[in-house]
């Protein structure tokens, strides 16, 4: 994972890091993926939980199932609530033409919640992006999209088993996105969450109605955090869908109501194009790195900080900004913690383990920037 591409400043991902012409070519095909290029196919069934660990035992995303104990026909009768939420919220909404066309496809989508960037001063409600034709239209868009979030059974649903999965895989970053958000909804209540428990900040539902993506990286996103995405709609997973996650040379069958979870500002991904008599949506939730600094900046941009700040503190925040992305690494949990039954990774804070001490030999801030340039 000291590899992948990291910012300099360690809260999002390089958004200069870009694949291969050569790769690029091929992204649309399965066969030439599983076969010349060698990409390892996984065939997930979408029903059990499975780790993908690195070679320093961290977990580093997870295809989570569905929740344990559940009946296959009830989490199926929650994925038909949440794909009738999404395609009523689809119909009652009205798109312009660049909506419907973007680096990630040829879909339409609405994003909402809170995110912080993009030249603003402060956090600000995502939901300032949903647009129409008139006064009228943007009421009616934001009206079919709160319907869409208070969907109890099946959209909501869908993001507290995401949440759990998030808890249950990745404690330590869960809390500190926990936290996060606690304490940026309190100082700005015009941040609202999009759900009661959610610890992401912002969602995006992509309405397709043939949802799929080239390689990319959602490099605003929290460098080491973990977006949830979810596969909805009617499609045959044998037949396209496949989540790409192209840094693991890893090829993923991705059913239709399952949901993984992974660093999606690291890992360029993508989707496989479905067969054109179907349809495939996604429900994704993730939050902005740009949050996490400026909770860290103690509610300031960057400028503003710098101008109180005294000499000693901003060597204080450079050597912190050194640390960042080795410290992050430590917050991953470990899967043998996790197989021993410490899936809060208790036992290795108490033992004085969540230092930077292991990566000392191969994970050195050297070995990092080798790696990275290459």
């Amino acid at each position: 994972m000291a590899s992948l591409p990291v910012s300099a400043t360690g809260w999002t991902g390089n958004p200069k890091f870009q694949l291969s012409g050569g790769l690029l070519r091929v992204w649309r095909a399965l066969d030439l993926l599983t076969g010349s290029v060698g990409f390892r196919f996984l065939d997930w069934d979408g029903i059990t939980s499975v780790v993908i660990v690195g070679c320093r035992d961290r977990i580093v995303a997870v295809l989570g199932g569905i929740p344990p104990g559940a009946a296959e026909d009830k989490w199926s009768s929650v994925v038909r609530d949440a794909e009738g939420a999404i395609e009523a919220c689809y119909a009652q909404s009205t798109f312009e033409e660049k909506e419907r066309e973007g680096r990630r496809g040829e879909f339409a989508s609405r994003t909402f919640g809170f995110g912080f960037g993009f030249g603003n001063g402060r956090p600000k409600p995502m939901n300032y992006k949903i647009s129409g034709s008139g006064k009228q239209a943007v009421a009616k868009n934001k009206e079919a999209v709160d319907k869409l979030i208070s969907n109890d059974d099946g959209i909501r649903a869908l993001s507290g088993f995401t949440n759990d999965l998030f808890n249950c895989f990745g404690h330590k970053l869960y809390m500190e996105y926990k936290d996060a958000v606690e304490e940026l909804v309190e100082k700005q209540p015009e941040l609202a969450r999009n759900f009661p428990s959610t610890v992401f900040a912002a969602a995006t539902v992509n309405f397709g109605p043939r949802s799929f993506s080239p390689p990319h990286m959602d490099s605003d996103n929290r460098a080491d955090g973990w977006c949830a995405d979810t596969a909805l709609g009617n499609f045959d997973p044998d037949k396209g869908g496949h989540l790409v996650l192209w840094d693991l040379q890893l090829v993923i069958r991705f059913p239709p109501g399952s949901s993984v979870l992974f660093p999606s500002a690291l890992i360029t991904h993508s989707t496989l194009p479905i067969q054109p008599h179907e349809t495939r949506y996604a429900f994704i939730q993730y939050t902005s790195g740009g949050l996490f600094r400026w909770r860290a900046n103690g509610f300031k941009t960057d400028a503003d900080w710098l101008k109180k700040a005294s000499p000693a503190e901003v060597l204080d925040r450079e050597a912190a900004r050194r640390r960042r992305w080795k410290t992050a690494l430590q917050k991953f949990t470990r899967w043998n913690d996790l197989r021993f039954g410490d899936w809060k990774g208790l036992r290795r804070s108490k033992a004085g383990l969540d230092d930077c001490s292991d990566l000392l030999e191969l994970e050195s801030e050297e070995d990092v920037k080798r790696l990275r340039d290459r």
